[in-house]
C-alpha cells in the first residue's frame, strides 16, 4: 500500500506539470502561419501611371492648330515606282485641309518632297467650299507641306471663278494660292490677266501683278 500511495503521487505531479505544458504548446501551434501565408508588413504605395506628353504641348493646353494628321496611301507598280498616290491633310481639330492624287508619286531629298505626275488637288476652306487644281506634274514638301503644280494648270473655285496659269503654289501656313506666268482669272464675262497673282482658296481678294489688264466677253 505504501508503494501505491507513493505511485499515485507522482502521477498526480506528472499530470500537474504536463496541463502547462501541453497549453503553452497549443498557443505557440495557434501562433504559427498557415497554407504558406507570407509576412505582412507595411503595404506599398499604390503604382501611379503616367501617359507622355506631346513635347510642344504644355500642360491644359490644345496641340497647336497647325499640327494636324497626315495620311498617305499609295499602290506600288512591278517595278516598284508608286502609282495612284493620295495625300490627305487634315488639321487638329480633324477637319480635311487637302487632299492629293496622282498617277505616279516619286520620293526626293530623303523624303523630304514628294513629285507627283498627273495631278488632281482640292483645297478645302473652313467654310465647307473648296478649290480643285489639276496640272501636269507637281511638287509637295513633307515638312512645309507647300503644294507647287506646273503645266496646264486649271483651278475652280467654289463660286466658279477659274484660274488659268503655268504654275500654281498651295501654302497652308497661310492658305493663299499663288499663280504666275501666264495668268487668267476668268469669271462669268470679265478675264483678268497678269503674270502674278495671289489670292485665297475662293479666288476672292485677288491681287493681280505684272501686265495686268482686263477684257469682256
Amino acid at each position: 500500500m505504501p508503494r501505491t500511495g507513493a505511485r499515485m503521487q507522482l502521477l498526480r505531479r506528472i499530470m500537474f506539470w504536463m496541463v502547462p505544458a501541453v497549453l503553452v504548446a497549443a498557443l505557440a501551434w495557434s501562433l504559427l502561419p498557415r497554407g504558406g501565408a507570407q509576412p505582412t508588413g507595411p503595404s506599398a504605395p499604390p503604382a501611379v501611371t503616367t501617359r507622355p506628353r506631346p513635347a510642344d504641348t504644355a500642360p491644359g493646353q490644345a496641340p497647336p492648330v497647325g499640327q494636324g494628321k497626315q495620311t498617305v496611301s499609295a499602290s506600288v507598280g512591278p517595278t516598284g515606282e508608286i502609282r495612284a498616290g493620295t495625300i490627305v491633310d487634315t488639321d487638329a481639330s480633324g477637319r480635311k485641309r487637302w487632299q492629293i492624287t496622282a498617277d505616279t508619286v516619286s520620293l526626293g531629298q530623303g523624303g523630304q518632297t514628294a513629285r507627283l505626275r498627273r495631278v488632281h488637288a482640292v483645297f478645302y476652306n473652313a467654310d465647307g467650299t473648296a478649290m480643285t487644281v489639276s496640272g501636269a506634274e507637281g511638287v509637295y514638301d513633307t515638312r512645309t507641306k507647300d503644294v507647287e503644280l506646273t503645266g496646264d494648270v486649271h483651278g475652280v473655285g467654289s463660286n466658279g471663278r477659274e484660274i488659268f496659269a503655268d504654275r500654281l503654289t498651295y501654302s497652308p501656313a497661310s492658305e493663299r494660292v499663288t499663280g504666275t506666268g501666264n495668268v487668267r482669272v476668268v469669271e462669268e464675262r470679265v478675264i483678268m490677266y497678269a503674270d502674278r497673282m495671289v489670292s485665297n482658296t475662293h479666288l476672292g481678294e485677288t491681287q493681280f501683278s505684272g501686265h495686268v489688264h482686263m477684257t469682256v466677253r
